[in-house]
């Protein structure tokens, strides 16, 4: 297919995406680079990923979810949020609750007025929340530590043949933790991660460091909530609440993904 260039931007929790009305299932190879070029900040229209949205039934949609290089990925929990809010606030579905097919799982959300919250499938340990995730937790300084310097070894370490998102995390309280995110396919420190605060959460809670519902502080500023309730081994009744939003919509010319 040929990339469209209306788009529209919108912003999870400190996650930005580029949210495009099409399936991104037919994206070419020429599409996928236009796509990393769009997702330069400073020379383009900047973001941390691009979403796809299409239609799949009676209060489904499809999301297909691209990095900011343009690699497709299983799942974006903060991109599925804000792909929710959208599908909600432009009517194409009826209601506040859908169900949204990712490459991970179908998820349910549900759309509030300022919130969308997730509703994650049951895992048991490992737990997968859509993408690897490695946790590392820090006993104090979490805003000091030179995540561009240690977090790229751990992101490509031996033992993780797919890579993996890194978390530092800091424990607040029993209820409430700092956690910052360097990030595949962005290569980067983001400013959130919504898969990330999820499996850190459950991680500190298996350790017995938090107990949920976890409150969850990002570098954006943006507190997330992580409900869910652990029985012998296993993981059920996992949410992930925050907040979305839409910023722009805009169409692209030729000079946004000029090399």
């Amino acid at each position: 297919m040929s990339l469209p260039r209306r788009f529209t931007k919108m912003a999870g929790g400190g996650n930005d995406f580029l949210l495009f009305e099409a399936d991104g299932r037919t994206l070419s190879a020429e599409d996928r680079a236009k796509v990393a070029l769009l997702c330069r900040r400073g020379l383009s229209v900047g973001a941390d990923g691009a979403l796809f949205l299409s239609p799949s039934g009676p209060g489904r949609v499809r999301v297909d979810y691209f990095n900011a290089d343009g690699g497709l990925a299983s799942f974006c929990a903060n991109g599925t949020r804000c792909a929710a809010r959208y599908a909600v606030t432009r009517g194409l579905v009826a209601g506040e609750k859908l169900e949204l097919e990712t490459g991970w799982t179908p998820i349910r959300a549900s759309v509030g007025r300022e919130s969308v919250t997730l509703h994650l499938p049951p895992s048991a340990a490992p737990m997968c929340v859509g993408v690897p995730h490695l946790v590392v937790f820090v006993e104090r300084d979490l805003a000091a530590l030179p995540i561009d310097r240690v977090a790229p070894p751990l992101r490509r370490h031996p033992d993780l043949p797919d890579g993996a998102n890194v978390n530092f995390v800091e424990v607040l309280s029993d209820r409430r933790l700092a956690i910052r995110t360097f990030e595949r396919g962005v290569e980067g420190e983001t400013l959130a991660c919504g898969s990330g605060v999820v499996a850190s959460a459950v991680v500190a809670a298996r350790e017995g460091r938090v107990r949920p519902p976890v409150v969850c502080d990002t570098r954006s500023g943006v507190s997330f909530t992580v409900g869910f309730t652990p029985s012998d081994g296993a993981i059920s009744d996992a949410t992930l609440e925050g907040d979305a939003r839409e910023i722009f919509t805009a169409e692209l010319n030729e000079e946004a993904w000029k090399a």
